[in-house]
């Protein structure tokens, strides 16, 4: 597969899905190309589901550094282009939060996102493959670990250990809040592992879940309630982000 022109469009078997991911493993970079200090927009995304699990609605929160002021949001709803299957959301939910931000009125410096990146089977989730596609700075944030494992770890915010599968440290689970139960962070795209903790731990001053992502879920829960896609700009509408 082309690594230069790598699709994020429902593959049609889980093998050629497989095959995708395999090549945005080999594609993505881990190398950071922005450094923390020099972010002055960092964004959020997560996505939810309507009742009947047809409809995706994906929301991106802009949040400003260092104050996690709230710059801009913006969602989008569309048709679930792929059944579920954990490992492969980025099929799922990946180009609803691609169109979303393609909306944005501003790029992010960098982007976290509600799942994982090489903390995956195939060192692809969807941070890589979402970061990958639209050449942006990601991490991986999420709730629950996917593949490896991770060892004890005191209580402190900030504590952290390695997630380790097959030999290789994929990413961190890193705490938080003290007393809360961890995160696990992973390298998305254009970043390394201690610069996507420091990201987290800088978005996470008061909640467990970092500030940007917060702010996603609770649009896209939102927007889950009422049905309607709209964009914070009333004068700038598109079939993609309503009113």
């Amino acid at each position: 597969m082309d690594e230069r022109a790598i699709p994020l469009r429902p593959p049609a078997s889980l093998e050629e899905g497989m095959a995708i991911q395999e090549a945005v493993a080999r594609a993505v970079a881990a190398t950071p190309t922005v450094s923390l200090d020099r972010v002055r927009c960092i964004a959020g995304a997560d996505a939810s589901y309507s009742p009947d699990g047809r409809t995706v609605h994906a929301a991106v929160a802009v949040l400003g550094l260092p104050d996690l002021n709230v710059l801009e949001r913006c969602w989008v709803s569309r048709e679930v282009p792929f059944p579920y299957v954990p490992g492969f959301f980025a099929f799922r939910e990946g180009p609803a939060i691609i169109s979303a931000v393609g909306a944005l009125t501003r790029r992010p410096d960098l982007l976290l996102i509600d799942g994982h990146g090489r903390a995956h089977p195939r060192r692809a989730g969807i941070a890589s493959h979402v970061g990958l596609v639209l050449g942006i700075p990601t991490v991986g944030v999420a709730k629950r670990i996917l593949a490896g494992d991770t060892a004890m770890f005191g209580p402190a915010r900030g504590s952290s250990s390695p997630i380790w599968d097959r030999g290789e440290i994929v990413g961190m689970a890193v705490r938080t809040k003290a007393g809360s139960r961890p995160v696990y962070v992973s390298v998305g795209h254009a970043m390394d592992l201690p610069t996507s903790v420091e990201a987290v731990l800088a978005t996470t001053r008061t909640s467990r879940i970092p500030a940007p992502v917060r702010e996603a879920h609770r649009v896209s829960r939102e927007v889950r309630r009422s049905h309607i896609t709209f964009s914070l700009n009333p004068q700038k509408q598109d079939p993609d982000r309503g009113r």
